[in-house]
């Protein structure tokens, strides 16, 4: 894993790829450095730049308590800097007057400044329905209006629609309407429009003369264009959806299949991640071996403690404790590598701790069956790991060789070729078992 100095601690590359509406163009916030498998590009060329202070590493094995030496991580929404808790507190907090959608203590909250006649946002719409769908009990949407009415001129009389119908209970009723019908209604003129409106709402059941009075009522139209003026002078808006994942402005992929993956990684690391670096639990004098008892058989790895012996601690530890028990290989490319070692089972997440690379001159990736440790960059290897299916000389000296498969290649190549990074709705990846340890 790797944290980021940014707003968000965020694992997946894309750049928000399914359009948005936007009045002129705005500042994303920084791009997200991955943690991932190694990758087969070739190293990218360097290029000249003002050149970083030194990062200072710690050599020694253990510090004076017997601890492992590595760095705790807070998971994948780290906290707030006071800075960031500033700068944010443009976005009012939830309250009994926002139109909300599941629980109140939901692992995920997502906030959206939407407008209804944005094709963005009804694309986002698409997506929220299959993900709440998936996840009712761990996703909570909150929504609020921000129409932009210079480019969409029935924007605003559709979100008065959606308040107009909330006044008779049934607000998301008509935010269902307006975002499945968005190509009835927006490109109609005003007039067409408000009977387009009045039609639907004798549809949902709505007393009609009501709706049509509240519709163009002064304390609806207001609110409107108070949630609008606000969003543009106060928040400084000028796209939709604008999104925000537990308070953090999000400007990545926003599927149902990556926000799934964001659900699943909160999900496992509420208490779950280590709080504290393990404790030095090998003998450097002795030999260790791993057999990884999986769904599709026995994969023994001698393990490399002379080499690596942090990365070969913090292997048997994570596995005496039974870390890796039902976690599965997510990612299986069986012209590269075979990889585990995340129990949310999405690539994104790991242990809660992270250690220096031990690359040395003599243990290369020239082979199949060489385990390695994924990472995010240098120093900053957790829990997940992966095992070669071929030869991959270009990841030598960037990943921390620990071992090398002894037995059950043949188990290794039974394993279901997945990529959830790729495709997030990739078949079930099989399951470690357990994994025990020999010492000789």
């Amino acid at each position: 894993m790797k944290k980021l100095s940014g707003v968000i601690f965020v694992l997946l590359i894309a750049a928000l790829v399914l359009g948005a509406c936007k009045v002129r163009e705005f500042t994303a916030t920084p791009e997200p450095t991955a943690t991932s498998a190694p990758t087969e590009a070739p190293a990218a060329q360097a290029t000249e730049a003002t050149a970083a202070p030194t990062e200072v590493v710690d050599t020694r094995l253990f510090d004076e308590n017997g601890r492992m030496i590595c760095t705790i991580y807070e998971g994948f929404f780290p906290a707030l800097t006071e800075e960031q808790v500033n700068a944010l507190k443009v976005f009012p907090e939830i309250t009994d007057s926002d139109w909300t959608l599941g629980p109140k203590d939901a692992t995920l909250t997502i906030m959206e400044y939407s407008d209804f006649q944005c094709p963005a946002c009804a694309a986002f719409y698409a997506e929220l329905e299959k993900l709440l769908a998936k996840y009712p009990d761990d996703v909570r949407l909150v929504f609020r209006n921000f129409p932009l009415v210079s480019i969409h001129p029935n924007a605003q009389v559709a979100a008065q629609a959606a308040e107009a119908a909330g006044l008779q209970g049934k607000y998301w009723e008509m935010y269902n309407t307006l975002f499945t019908k968005q190509g009835d209604w927006s490109g109609l003129p005003a007039e067409d429009f408000l009977t387009w409106l009045k039609n639907e709402a004798g549809t949902l059941g709505l007393d009609k003369e009501r709706f049509a009075a509240d519709l163009t009522s002064e304390a609806i139209v207001n609110k409107v264009a108070s949630d609008l003026e606000y969003g543009q002078t106060t928040i400084g808006l000028n796209s939709t959806p604008t999104i925000l994942l537990n308070g953090r402005p999000w400007s990545y992929d926003w599927s149902a299949s990556t926000l799934g993956m964001v659900v699943d990684v909160l999900k496992y690391e509420k208490g779950n991640l280590e709080t504290e670096c393990p404790p030095w639990v090998i003998d450097q004098s002795k030999s260790y071996t791993a057999t990884i008892k999986t769904e599709k058989g026995d994969i023994v790895i001698q393990l490399f403690d002379d080499e690596a012996p942090i990365t070969v601690n913090s292997f048997v530890y994570l596995a005496e404790k039974g870390f890796f028990d039902g976690v599965t290989f997510h990612r299986v490319l069986h012209d590269f590598v075979a990889q585990a070692g995340d129990p949310s089972g999405t690539g994104i997440s790991g242990s809660g701790y992270e250690f220096r690379d031990e690359i040395v001159s003599t243990l290369t990736y020239d082979e199949a069956g060489m385990v390695g440790m994924a990472n995010a960059g240098a120093n900053t290897n957790g829990s997940q790991f992966f095992i070669t299916y071929v030869p991959a000389t270009q990841l030598t000296g960037k990943y921390t060789i620990f071992g090398k498969v002894i037995e059950g290649m043949d188990v290794l190549q039974k394993l279901t070729e997945r990529d959830p990074q790729n495709n997030p709705d990739a078949p079930a990846g099989d399951k470690i078992l357990s994994i025990t340890i020999e010492v000789k």
